[in-house]
């Protein structure tokens, strides 16, 4: 570690020496009808000083001598040169080249290719469009702009939550699929943590700057990410971040971006306001002082009686220490007590970097500060970031380099989920309860307020702590989910230039973090006091030496590559908690355990030695032939067969360069197959002990219990495979101003590693084996055009869409359905089921029993509906989904908005099922067609009607039923198929209006830009199916990359703000 920051240490110094300038060159670049050229790359010609121009298309150089000559490039346009003799500012048009596109892409191992040179679906996303709106995860900014990529995120009130993505569909039965993140050519972790009973701690991938990000390049194959091996199979996002250049005045470049939004809680569930607590709608009646007084109820439900103003005596009044005690007051509707509870968020985004280089170094140093506070009550999340990438030519053939990264969060989150204080709103709440009474949740006598009591007929009821619930303010400022993380990922790396066209370079990369998380019981809410203490630590690093070869011969073009790894991983975690309750209040610590404390521990660690080598074939840049293969050899596998072979083969013809059509600005074919892998988590094939806790036998000597685990490990097991065909086309048309890329595909992800259940006589629950074969079969298409490019206008727009069938071929000989997940509430269950030759992801549980003549709900003899047991309802996977960005500049303004949609899918949302349970829900409230509520007397009009065969008579019935039967015990307790939506929607994720103040049109300013921009981030939801309040976008669970289940959904949040970002 010391030579490692020594070496950080050299290149900073080295890099930040700077010289003075003599003659300074200034300009603008523009396109042919005069709109700006960014990224324009400025050289003066036989040096390598250089710079590119900003956004706006200036730059700014010191070109040394009066007559030097400036090269102009940009890929898709003509190369111009021209001489600076006698000027100081240099406007330059550049005309676009319709025959030469050789854009660069970045491939597995960061390997940089030409785009036509690659035979299988790469997608870049530039660094500048995932900041647009200032998303704080790099993988929730990728949501709609990546073909065959869909993001399935959390509420913003968790801030950081766990954003899950899945590249082209389901490729794992148990769901635990992710992409190999990769950074600057390093791997790192993208765990997902969540403390005990809901909070979600999100995923490591929020430990990545956005605003380090130069592009992402999403390998969605194992065509793609075949060099990766056993970590290829779920495809690879390289991640790309900015570096600093060799400019020729060695200026070092500043630039600060600060944001700040709020954040607003919307999307809320409508309920009704005519009825409030109860489950009888009769007052019951206490005595005080010999006075009759009607009482309301401390029920967690809305069946009591109607909310019209009658005196009662509320909750609160019977605490002392409250201004209303012993007092009447009105039984009257709340209609915003939800919305009440939420306050509005704020994030403070500040961004610092510094940039340049000289001749022989570059350097890029950043820091980052994001403080944001969540629309929950005490919560918040801080994180602080900081960057360095280098390099430094040591010589004219060794060149070191270096990027490394450093985050530190800390956090206090809201739970979520069920059982949770704040989630239950709308599943068991009052619509007559005051959230300004509950706001007051501790007296200043230490008496803590709950809102659900229903024994106040017993004299201590007020040291005893709510029935069923917690005061929800009570949740958010005694129960508390704290949680914090150190993390540095990096490398250090060599390079040697050992002939004209071959290299050898090597790097030493890592990635660690600790991660923490405390929890508390508190004293005075319905669990036992408790404190939970968890520490995790994660070393993984990678040793690497990489051979490259080009060369050119004639119309013959080789690319050849030859390396090798050494991947080494240590895991530990140790958690701690306490039983019995806390032997002093409020003194959250292990020590103070009552009983011993539950403390348990482990250790994993893994190594996977591997070689690979690469080769590329081209023949008069048209024809490209790409050869790949891989061999790792892991820990993880039975030593007998623990070496594994990953091949790849493509084909890439530019049939543009065969027509000669005048429309056509480029075109390519592209064809491979390709097998990649995924590995096992160590100690999966031999038995291992578990550890239980010591005691001391009668002789008073030390016993230390142990047993086996339920699951039968397998010495047998092998990893995961991906089988994988693609084709496709690229096209650009009409110099570039329309561009389409397509793609089918065909993967066949065997030998799945799969937990099945066995018999209990073996002395086993499970097993793990291979097997499971998913067939997914999809296409991809990303249209690109500019349909207005002007002087003064110009408009772009991305359209990506993307739709995939996962079907399960098999899944073990004699098993054709497997319970993957279930849900269960009263003893009623809907699961997530796997069956063979079915798509996956089959939801199966209680439906109406209907008719089998007329498809009509049966009825009971009370003419209520009668149910069925495992009725399947279908896939959870959507039919499609994709996203729609479009860019507008006028003048100096800019203006960008992106959606993205999905179509099909289904989940099932406990919390509206709930709701309708507990008499919350509008439609128990509602007039029937007879002009009365539903729940009136069935006597004078009232009930619901409901129309069926009966099962007794097998006439058609039209009756009307009691609404708190059918409501509560019928809906909210049997049928599933009731609460079962379709997860289709179109949501607006992204706005921005900005502005750009240019030295050239403000020339007193003492910047060189100043951008402007109002900004939104999830503003709307402009179509869904599901009902409103429930939000199929955010069901991201933190379990798998299936979402399928809404159990207590956090409130959707909108973000608005202001971004100012300024150039020195």
């Amino acid at each position: 570690m010391k030579k490692l920051f020594t070496i950080l240490l050299v290149c900073c110094a080295v890099s930040l020496t700077s010289v003075a300038q003599s003659h300074v060159l200034t300009g603008r670049v523009t396109g042919e009808k005069g709109e700006s050229l960014p990224g324009v790359s400025v050289q003066i010609k036989n040096t390598n000083k250089g710079t590119s121009t900003d956004p706006e298309g200036h730059y700014q150089l010191d070109a040394g001598e009066k007559d030097a000559v400036l090269i102009f490039r940009l890929v898709g346009y003509l190369t111009t040169e021209i001489s600076t003799s006698g000027k100081s500012s240099i406007d330059v048009v550049l005309k676009q080249d319709t025959h030469n596109l050789d854009q660069v892409v970045v491939t597995a191992l960061g390997i940089s290719r030409k785009e036509r040179a690659v035979g299988y679906s790469v997608q870049e996303v530039k660094g500048g469009n995932l900041t647009l709106t200032k998303e704080q995860n790099v993988l929730g900014s990728l949501s709609g702009k990546i073909a065959g990529v869909q993001v399935v995120g959390a509420s913003g009130a968790s801030m950081g939550g766990t954003q899950k993505i899945k590249l082209r569909g389901i490729n794992s039965i148990n769901g635990q699929e992710e992409p190999l993140i990769v950074v600057d050519g390093t791997p790192v972790s993208n765990n997902n943590f969540a403390g005990r009973n809901g909070p979600d701690l999100g995923n490591l991938a929020q430990d990545i700057n956005p605003e380090d990000i130069e592009s992402v390049n999403v390998l969605k194959g194992p065509a793609a990410s075949a060099l990766y091996g056993l970590r290829g199979q779920y495809g690879v996002i390289l991640i790309t971040t900015r570096q600093g250049s060799r400019k020729g005045n060695k200026k070092v470049m500043v630039d600060v971006n600060s944001a700040f939004s709020i954040e607003k809680a919307g999307n809320f569930m409508p309920l009704q306001n005519i009825y409030g607590a109860g489950s009888s709608q009769q007052f019951s009646t206490i005595t005080v002082n010999g006075q009759t007084q009607l009482l309301a109820s401390g029920t967690d439900e809305s069946w009591g009686p109607k909310m019209d103003g009658t005196p009662v005596r509320q909750m609160y009044s019977f605490y002392p220490a409250d201004p209303d005690y012993g007092k009447l007051t009105p039984f009257s509707p709340h209609p915003d007590n939800v919305k009440d509870y939420f306050v509005t968020g704020t994030t403070f985004n500040n961004n610092v970097s510094m940039s340049g280089g000289g001749e022989n170094t570059t350097f890029r140093l950043s820091f980052n500060h994001t403080d944001i506070k969540g629309i929950e009550p005490n919560t918040y999340l801080k994180r602080n970031n900081l960057g360095f990438n280098g390099s430094l030519n040591l010589n004219s053939k060794v060149t070191v380099s270096t990027s490394f990264n450093y985050a530190n969060n800390k956090g206090q989150r809201p739970a979520q989920g069920y059982y949770n204080g704040s989630r239950n709103f709308y599943q068991w709440f009052e619509r007559s309860l005051d959230m300004k009474k509950l706001r007051q949740y501790k007296y200043p006598d230490g008496t803590f307020y709950h809102w659900n009591h229903e024994d106040v007929d017993d004299p201590d009821f007020l040291k005893k702590p709510g029935s069923d619930w917690n005061n929800p303010y009570f949740e958010a400022y005694e129960n508390l989910n704290q949680d914090g993380r150190d993390r540095f990922f990096g490398n250090v790396g060599l390079t040697y230039d050992v002939l004209p066209g071959l290299k050898v370079s090597g790097a030493v990369r890592a990635d660690m973090f600790t991660q923490s998380i405390n929890q508390r019981k508190a004293y005075g809410g319905r669990d036992l006091n408790e404190y939970y203490e968890a520490k995790f630590e994660n070393k993984e690093m990678n040793y690497e030496v990489l051979a490259q070869y080009n060369k050119t011969f004639d119309k013959w073009s080789l690319n050849a590559n030859l390396g090798a790894n050494l991947l080494t991983q240590r895991y530990t975690g140790i958690m701690g908690r306490t039983q019995g309750g806390l032997s002093v209040v409020n003194f959250y610590n292990l020590s103070a355990s009552i009983d011993r404390p539950d403390v348990s521990n482990y250790l994993r660690r893994k190594e996977v030695r591997s070689e690979y080598a690469a080769v590329s074939l081209g023949y008069d840049n048209i024809y490209y032939l790409d050869a790949t293969i891989r061999n790792d050899i892991s820990s993880a596998l039975p030593s007998n067969h623990n070496s594994y072979w990953y091949p790849s083969v493509s084909l890439s013809v530019v049939f543009s360069e065969l027509l000669k059509w005048e429309p056509l600005s480029y075109g390519k074919f592209r064809i491979s197959f390709a097998k990649a892998g995924s590995d096992l988590d160590p100690y999966q094939i031999y038995e291992s002990y578990l550890l239980e806790a010591p005691y001391k036998g009668r002789d008073n000597s030390p016993y230390l219990p142990m047993h086996l685990p339920s699951t039968l490990n397998n010495n047998a097991i092998r990893p995961s495979l991906g089988n994988s065909f693609e084709t496709g086309v690229d096209v650009k048309m009409l110099k570039n101003r329309v561009g389409l890329a397509f793609t089918w595909y065909n993967q066949q992800n065997i030998d799945q590693v799969l937990s099945i259940p066995v018999s209990g006589a073996i002395g086993y629950v499970s097993t793990v084996i291979n097997a499971g074969n998913i067939q997914n079969q999809g296409v991809e298409l990303s249209l690109n055009a500019t349909p207005i490019q002007t002087k003064l206008f110009n408009w772009s727009s991305v359209l990506n869409f993307s739709r995939n069938r996962s079907l399960i071929k098999k899944l073990y000989p004699g098993l054709n359905t497997l319970q993957l997940d279930a849900n269960t509430y009263s003893r009623v269950s809907v699961y997530l089921n796997a069956d063979v030759n079915a798509a996956f992801g089959t939801l199966v549980g209680n439906a109406y029993q209907r008719d089998p003549k007329t498809g009509k709900i049966l009825l009971d003899a009370a003419n209520l509906p009668m149910f069925k047991e495992n009725h399947n309802f279908g896939s959870v996977v959507p039919d499609f989904t994709g996203g729609w960005q479009n860019t507008f500049r006028v003048g100096h303004f800019d203006v960008s908005a992106m959606i993205d949609f999905q179509s099909g899918g289904k989940f099932f949302s406990w919390t509206k099922m709930l709701s309708v349970k507990s008499g919350q829900a509008p439609e128990t409230a509602a007039m029937n067609d007879r002009g009365k509520n539903v729940r009136d007397p069935l006597a004078d009009g009232g009930g619901v009607k409901v129309n069926g065969i009966s099962s007794v008579t097998g006439q058609e019935v039209t009756a009307y039923v009691d609404a708190k039967s059918y409501y509560r015990t019928t809906l909210g307790t049997s049928i599933y198929e009731e609460w079962l939506y379709d997860a289709s929607y179109i949501k607006l994720r992204e706005v921005r209006v900005g502005y750009t103040f240019t030295r050239e049109a403000h020339r007193r300013m003492p910047f060189n830009s100043i951008n402007v921009a109002l900004i939104a981030r999830n503003p709307a939801m402009i179509y869904q199916q599901a009902p409103k309040g429930l939000d199929p976008s955010e069901l991201s669970t933190g379990r798998s990359s299936i979402s399928w289940l809404e159990t207590g959904q956090l409130a959707s949040t909108r973000s608005f703000g202001i971004n100012l970002n300024i150039s020195l």
